[in-house]
């Protein structure tokens, strides 16, 4: 059980595997492990990383956030929520991904690595999205079950999986990252927050805006 609260995002509680005693004790269980709690050390990934899911759940499981900002860049993308902090054991230890989604696009269907960075560190972040999509690529027909299994519908990969970034949008407007991430096939989007949450943008976009208003 996971809470999306913004002021408590993602506290909750593991190892639950009685069914009909979660449904019994809901409001109880939701109460003490994700309300009636301290968020312990705030990070600012982990409440983008809730309103991303509450987003998705409240729009059928499509992410609209993604859909919007790459619509506003001339090229939409419809991406599905699978699951979050799917952890994998690595040399290191363990590797966690931050989002899995699928990517719908005619009739194709992609495997999508997310990675949430509340600072631009490009160097963590193509080391953690670049080593996560590998193990996707590697496993794909388990994880094309695991798809399958949460999202209850026929899943079939066309091709190896998608890398994708959200981390804070360039002050300066635009994303002078892009061109070198497009270069090691990363997406990366910018976000930004709002009185009701948040706004991903796409570099884009920000580029498309500008032109139009220079050429007025």
């Amino acid at each position: 059980m996971v809470g999306l609260l913004p002021d408590r995002p993602q506290r909750g509680v593991g190892k639950l595997s009685r069914p009909e005693e979660i449904l019994a004790r809901f409001e109880e269980l939701f109460r003490t492990h994700c309300e009636d709690i301290d968020h312990g050390r705030p990070t600012a990934e982990k409440a983008l990383q809730s309103w991303i899911i509450k987003n998705a759940q409240t729009n059928g499981g499509r992410m609209l956030a993604f859909e919007r900002a790459t619509a506003a860049a001339g090229a939409p993308v419809e991406l599905v929520f699978v699951t979050d902090e799917i952890s994998l054991p690595s040399e290191d230890g363990k590797i966690v991904c931050d989002l899995l989604a699928l990517r719908i696009d005619g009739g194709r269907q992609t495997p999508v690595v997310i990675e949430l960075k509340s600072a631009r560190e490009m160097t963590r972040l193509i080391a953690q999205v670049d080593a996560y999509a590998r193990l996707v690529d590697l496993h794909a027909a388990l994880f094309g079950e695991l798809y399958a299994t949460l999202l209850d519908r026929e899943v079939h990969f066309d091709g190896p999986s998608e890398r994708w970034s959200v981390w804070p949008r360039d002050p300066r407007g635009g994303e002078r990252r892009e061109p070198e991430l497009a270069a090691r096939g990363i997406h990366v989007l910018g976000y930004e927050m709002t009185a009701d949450g948040y706004e991903l943008w796409s570099g884009r976009a920000s580029r498309l805006i500008r032109d139009r208003a220079l050429s007025r």
